[in-house]
Formats: structure tokens, sequence, C-alpha cells
């Protein structure tokens, strides 16, 4: 039966992929991209295969543009089978959204959390609903100093970039838990390194070395998108939840990643920015 799949950072990379996949297999799609131009050409080239795609323009980065998207969707979309969180970035400098919150956490955590929690009354109504969050092996090493959650006392742009990453397993394992009576299932995977446009945004040294290391470390954007496709879609995974995969596999996450006094704890810090910053609330959840 042909889904309607929700996929974020569209325009680039496994997001690209993905979204040529899904086309090819005739499920209607929902795309977010951040450069207007780019995600019209990739709506074009869907279309014109007899795909039936919708579009969205919007930077993830910002919690209230997400929080708008995810209203807009859900009243354009009554009904979503696939939620595909793959849009993130790592930011080498400390930098601030145009809100005020470090880069970072905004757009790889807060993104994947108001986007999600957004369209739960559109999930719900699909017999087989899915979350699907791309995450990283890079979370592996770290834990959460939540007395620096947001950099701002000391920043390292790849130890923030990898505890984004342990944000995204920690977010995948308690909103799966907290969904554990519905039928909307919650994994989180990572996607090999992949060559692509990742790391671009930068300038300098880090730009040079992540350019280096993916031309010569780098598997495809292809196989890179394997595991998002087969968690998306796969009938072997019906019903699988709060797991993490790796290469179409479900393999261990890191030890601190199973802190359930930390996930708990991310999870009502988020809460309380979102409410507090923002006055944000979320239907049915």
């Amino acid at each position: 039966m042909k889904k309607t799949i929700v996929v974020t950072g569209a325009t680039d990379g496994i997001g690209r992929v993905c979204a040529h996949t899904f086309a090819k297999n005739q499920e209607e799609l929902i795309l977010v991209g951040r450069n207007a131009d780019k995600l019209a050409a990739l709506v074009y080239s869907l279309q014109v295969t007899g795909a039936v795609v919708h579009s969205y323009v919007a930077d993830l980065s910002s919690a209230k543009e997400t929080f708008l998207l995810s209203e807009t969707i859900r009243k354009n979309h009554p009904k979503i089978d696939v939620l595909l969180n793959n849009a993130g970035a790592y930011f080498d400098q400390y930098t601030l959204t145009k809100e005020g919150i470090e880069s970072t956490f905004a757009l790889n955590h807060l993104n994947y959390f108001i986007l999600s929690l957004g369209l739960l009354p559109s999930l719900k109504k699909s017999n087989e609903p899915r979350i699907v969050n791309v995450a990283s092996r890079a979370h592996m090493g770290v834990s959460l100093d939540f007395n620096n959650l947001l950099g701002d006392k000391e920043y390292s742009g790849w130890k923030q970039y990898q505890r984004s990453k342990l944000m995204n397993i920690y977010f995948t394992y308690e909103l799966a838990e907290r969904l554990n009576q519905t039928k909307i299932t919650v994994n989180c995977l990572h996607p090999g390194f992949v060559k692509t446009r990742f790391g671009q945004n930068n300038d300098g040294l880090a730009k040079f070395l992540l350019t280096f290391a993916q031309n010569v470390f780098a598997i495809s954007e292809e196989k890179g998108a394997e595991t998002s496709i087969f968690l998306s879609t796969d009938p072997s995974v019906s019903g699988v939840s709060r797991k993490y995969f790796v290469k179409k596999e479900i393999q261990k996450s890191s030890e601190p990643s199973y802190d359930v006094a930390a996930r708990r704890n991310l999870w009502s810090y988020t809460e309380d920015l979102l409410k507090h910053k923002f006055s944000f609330k979320f239907p049915g959840f």
C-alpha cells in the first residue's frame, strides 16, 4: 500500500536519495528543504516520473519555523505514514540561530523533537506509522553535560555534534517509550560515513578535513541511504520500536545512551525550553 512519507533535509545527500527511491516506489512524498531553488528542482525531477510530491521550504534550525511547518503539514496532510527526520549539520564554530539558540542543538535536536511531536496527530491516523531518526555512530564516547548542554560555557564543534547525535538516540528511546501504547514505532540509525555535503557550511580547516576524509573514506550517498529507506518502508521492521540500526540490523548504541535518567532530563529540559521560550503546545500529546 502506498505510504505518505515526510523527508526533511530532502535536497541533498541521503535525503535526496531517499526521495528518489520513495518516488520510484510510488510513495506520496512531503519534502522539506531550506533552499527553495534546490527544492523546486528536486520536486520537478520527481514529478516528471509521475510521483505525487508536496514541498515545504523551512529553516529547521528555527524552532518557530519548525513548529509552524508542523502545523501546516498537519493541516494539509491529515494522515502521514512515515516521518524521516534527516536534516542536520555540523557547526565547527559556536553560532546561534536567529532565536538565540546554539545552532547544533537547534537543528540536530530541537528540529526532531518539534516536528515529531507536532505531526503525531497525523501519524496516529496511519495503520502503521513510523518515525525514523537519523543519528550517528558519532554518539559513541560522549555523555551529556547538563551544565553546558548548549556549549555556551565551553565549545567544541565536534563534541557538540557528537552530543547532538546522542540526543537523537535519547529522544528516540524516550519517545518510543511514551508512545508504547500506540501504533507508532520510533527507531534511529547510523547511516555510515557518507560522501555528502555534510560540513560544507563551515570554512577553513574544518571544511578541508571533512572534504578530505569524505573523498578517502566515505561510502556513497546511495549506500548511506539504505538503512533510512529500510526503516521507513520495509515490512520486516513492522512493529519494531526503540532500536538503533546499523546496516539494516539492530545494534547496541553506546552505554551512556541507555541512561534513563539522562534521557528523561533531556526531555524535560527540551520541553521546558519550548514551553517557556516559545509557548509551544503540541496537540494530542
